[in-house]
């Protein structure tokens, strides 16, 4: 969700250079262009209502934001002054957003939960060490098993893990109580916090790996995978972001499990399941119409309420009565009509969730375009409303194909194990597979009869470059460039230039 108070300064100093002299002309036409605009796109089916993405209400006994941990999070009531809400229970607050928050003194930064994507494990000697440094874990007084020692000191946090884990087996659905009609001004507290629950129960699910207790590593990838999803009906780009940098860290340990062969065939099915209903192109569609529905919201509550939109913007540019008076004219409906028709004319068809196909070149075009149109009149305020959907797509090309690919993975290492051997086809392997977003066609897979195999995606140039693997220069993984790839030796750093 694009924060206002962003765009607001930039938008009323382009707005006093360039549309006071030619406001009037939109005067008149403004609202008539959105009504216009509106009657069509609804009788093709468009609906114009905010309400219509907002997850429906679940019963608190079965809604895993209502835990006590959790339910804090999102209880607010108004300050005194009404300048803005602070939590019922600051206390209890702060313990939610806190949860199972791993974190060094001033400046020491985490150690890294590896990078699956280039073939990189984890460190676990670094968070072994880690815990040894910092006041507040246990840990033996001679180091051991690195594996053994993160166990130990992550032992503070069990029997929170313990309460999350039966919470989450109790109450399968979840929605936090995001007050969507606050527009741009809605609080997310708890994608940060899900971070936190993710990053714990990752390292967790690794140590066990290492500890040999696979067994108690599908335990917490099953629940990482479970938080991820638990955001992913939330109609808001920010909160699919989190849920993508959740699903990252998840795969880390489904990768380790996968590369030194620790799975049996019932925790390889089991996985198999939980990724297979992971969809993020379908998420995409929802929150690109909660982006839009969002932004027509806040212009509504502006139409009915020019006081409120004077309130927002002249404290961030002294006092620009003339502006204020200009913009809550019918220009706001010229540049409203141009925001949703960037919209349905382009970012809602980057991401085509019948074919299950990412079009990256209707991403580029929207950006091209509004790069363009962002200093004409009718483009000031819709241009930096609107998300920048060429990267988001990347983002959710990237990992779409990541559980794809986690998800075949798990099944070519179930028909190993039951006819010793890799399938010549992906075919032949027991489920149905889904095929690359980025082309519509099968995954490329290559068995190797002296080893395992090759499996990638074109990725978003829509090249196959035979399985090349792109770094940036520091060493993470090019999203605009190479294949998207699936393997198990680590990727060499890129060349210094």
């Amino acid at each position: 969700m694009t924060m206002l108070k962003k765009f607001v300064a930039s938008c009323v100093a382009i707005f006093s250079l360039i549309l006071i002299p030619s406001c009037a002309q939109f005067n008149a036409q403004g609202k008539a262009a959105w009504d216009d605009f509106k009657k069509e796109w609804e009788a093709k089916g468009e609906v114009f209502d905010y309400k219509q993405v907002i997850p429906k209400p679940i019963p608190s006994e079965k809604n895993f934001a209502h835990i006590p941990m959790l339910k804090p999070l999102h209880e607010y009531k108004k300050k005194e002054d009404q300048t803005g809400v602070t939590p019922i229970n600051p206390k209890k607050h702060e313990q939610s957003k806190n949860l199972l928050k791993i974190e060094g003194l001033k400046g020491k930064s985490l150690p890294k939960l590896g990078q699956w994507n280039i073939g990189q494990p984890a460190d676990l000697i670094a968070w072994q060490e880690f815990f040894r440094e910092q006041k507040g874990w246990s840990h033996p007084e001679e180091a051991g098993k690195p594996a053994a020692d993160v166990l130990l000191a992550l032992g503070k946090f069990e029997p929170t893990m313990a309460k999350l884990t039966q919470a989450a087996k109790e109450r399968p659905l979840c929605r936090f109580d995001i007050k969507y009609e606050a527009h741009f001004g809605a609080l997310l507290p708890h994608l940060a916090s899900y971070r936190n629950l993710v990053r714990s129960f990752t390292l967790r699910a690794l140590a066990h790996l290492a500890n040999d207790d696979p067994e108690s590593a599908l335990a917490d990838v099953r629940m990482c995978l479970f938080l991820a999803e638990s955001i992913r009906d939330e109609p808001i780009l920010i909160s699919q972001l989190v849920r993508i940098s959740c699903l990252q860290m998840a795969l880390q340990p489904v990768w380790e499990g996968l590369q030194g062969e620790d799975w049996n065939p019932e925790q390889l099915a089991v996985m198999e399941k939980q990724l297979g209903a992971i969809d993020l192109l379908e998420s995409y569609r929802i929150s690109i119409l909660g982006e839009r529905e969002i932004a027509n919201l806040a212009i509504a509550q502006w139409h009915s309420n020019p006081k409120l939109m004077e309130e927002q913007l002249a404290p961030l540019d002294g006092e620009p009565t003339e502006v204020i008076d200009l913009a809550s004219s019918n220009w706001i409906y010229q540049n409203q009509m141009r925001l949703n028709e960037m919209h349905v004319k382009y970012s809602q068809r980057v991401v085509d969730t019948k074919a299950r196909r990412i079009h990256p070149n209707i991403g580029a075009t929207f950006e091209a375009m509004i790069e363009a149109r962002k200093a004409k009149p009718d483009y000031v305020l819709s241009s930096m409303l609107l998300p920048s959907v060429g990267k988001v797509a990347t983002k959710i090309g990237f990992a779409q194909t990541a559980v794809d690919h986690a998800r075949i993975a798990c099944l070519l290492e179930m028909q190993k194990l039951e006819h010793k051997k890799y399938p010549a086809q992906l075919t032949r392997l027991k489920a149905p597979v889904p095929n690359d977003p980025y082309t519509g066609k099968p995954y490329v897979y290559k068995p190797d009869p002296k080893g395992r195999y090759e499996l990638y995606g074109v990725g978003r140039n829509q090249k196959d470059d035979g399985g090349e693997v792109i770094l940036t220069d520091n060493g993470r993984l090019n999203l605009e460039k190479g294949d998207l790839v699936w393997g198990y030796s680590p990727q060499p750093a890129p060349k210094k230039k």
